[in-house]
């Protein structure tokens, strides 16, 4: 290691924290700071919270005590933690909104696809795919979107740029990026060709994981000692750039 004069090192959980949070979401053509319902109609409310909790792994647990903010305790993937807090935050608790006898097949997360798709028949025996992914993997399977007056529109080049803004707005906080996307199915997909097509996007989320401390100063080290450090990241390019600066 005495003669190296490069580092490639990984962002998540070695030069962060890999304590998500979501902090930002796009959604029916509107970006907004804080997470509530009236922030987006019932029915994209229900379709996302139901997406987030069943397309998941991951077993936080939360304690609200009256007076005090929410605490977690992350068990599992910290992405899903962070989703499955917002959607604890909307209303649907995943203990109680997860229901494993609903989710007819799972499509664990694919990292050469950037994607994790649940198949999941609500009450009324509808079926559902719901897929999350990274934005840039996601939008060629999307075709649709939930527009701001909580309908389906065909993806258009007004609806491209006011997600690209999105995208470089969140961008710019240091905020990693995910696709939210379902559509209805008469049948089960079998294979992934079945399920990138004529998605319909209802949501992108922001989430900040924090540096760890200190590594600012230990890049620093590094640069004085004649070390070339590079950060290794799957997100968003224009994501990695903020966090990396």
């Amino acid at each position: 290691m005495g003669g190296a004069d490069n580092i490639c090192s990984d962002k998540t959980g070695t030069l962060t924290k890999n304590l998500m949070t979501v902090t930002r979401i796009f959604v029916e053509q509107g970006v907004h700071d804080t997470i509530a319902r009236e922030i987006m109609s019932d029915n994209t409310c229900r379709l996302f919270s139901l997406g987030v909790v069943n397309n998941s792994n991951a077993n936080p647990k939360f304690v609200a005590e009256k007076g005090q903010a929410l605490k977690i305790e992350q068990n599992g993937n910290k992405t899903e933690c962070a989703l499955l807090e917002v959607a604890y935050k909307l209303g649907y608790d995943y203990e109680k909104f997860r229901n494993r006898d609903r989710i007819k097949k799972i499509f664990p997360f694919s990292s050469e696809k950037k994607k994790m798709a649940t198949v999941y028949e609500d009450e009324k025996g509808k079926l559902y795919l719901f897929v999350k992914g990274a934005p840039d993997f996601m939008l060629p399977a999307c075709s649709h979107f939930v527009n701001r007056d909580a309908g389906i529109s065909k993806i258009n080049q007004e609806y491209l740029d006011q997600l690209n803004d999105a995208i470089a707005n969140f961008a710019s906080g240091s905020l990693r990026t995910l696709f939210l996307t379902y559509k209805e199915v008469k049948s089960i997909p079998e294979n992934w060709d079945q399920i990138e097509k004529d998605l319909i996007i209802l949501a992108m989320v922001g989430i900040k994981d924090p540096l760890r401390d200190g590594i600012a100063e230990a890049v620093q080290l590094c640069h004085e000692g004649g070390v070339t450090v590079r950060m290794v990241t799957g997100d968003n390019k224009q994501t990695a750039i903020a966090i990396a600066k």
